[in-house]
């Protein structure tokens, strides 16, 4: 009985943690949930392991980017969701990673000439590390498309408007036929 009890109070240990738990993955020179203005495509360079205090990783851990886009199309009210994942393994020396080529597009639709509505287009970016099936917990942002302006505003003039004089409009116009069509009404008349 007391071998049964001694067994049950180091597994109740073990599965309460006295495992460490992996280190969340940082970004060099962003915070989580911070925003993250990008042009597609984009790459995210990691804090080394080595330079976090009292961080836990492994040789062997991956360290995982989900990356998620949510919008709509225009004329339609159903959110559509798409998710690309990419990994990476991280230097087994240094614990240093990178993830090169983050883009992402909508997926194709069934309606035709259906375009995405950019007003109400939001990314994200999940980043964890793994190991054995034990996750970290993760990092993330808020990712801003930096959109470049195609309608370029004209170069604004200085000075006084001047404005032209409009002819006089006439209200109700009525043709006016010419004289020689006058004299032969009247002589018809």
């Amino acid at each position: 009985m007391k071998k049964y009890i001694l067994y049950l109070i180091l597994m109740s240990l073990s599965h309460i943690g006295f495992a460490q738990n992996l280190t969340p993955p940082q970004v060099s020179g962003y915070l989580s949930a911070s925003t993250i203005n990008v042009n597609f495509p984009f790459n995210i360079k990691g804090v080394p392991f080595t330079q976090i205090p009292k961080s836990v990783w492994y040789p062997t851990s991956v360290i995982i980017a989900d990356f998620q886009m949510n919008y709509y199309l225009e004329g339609d009210d159903s959110k559509q969701i798409n998710t690309i994942r990419k990994h990476v393994i991280p230097n087994s020396k240094t614990g240093a990673w990178e993830i090169t080529g983050l883009s992402i597009e909508p997926l194709p639709h069934s309606t035709p000439n259906a375009r995405v509505d950019h007003q109400r287009t939001t990314y994200m970016l999940s980043i964890y590390q793994i190991h054995t099936g034990q996750k970290s917990a993760m990092w993330y942002a808020n990712i801003h498309l930096n959109q470049i302006q195609t309608n370029k505003i004209p170069a604004q003039k200085l000075g006084p408007i001047k404005v032209h004089p409009k002819d006089k409009v006439i209200l109700n116009p009525q043709p006016i036929p010419p004289k020689e069509i006058k004299r032969k009404i009247r002589t018809k008349n």
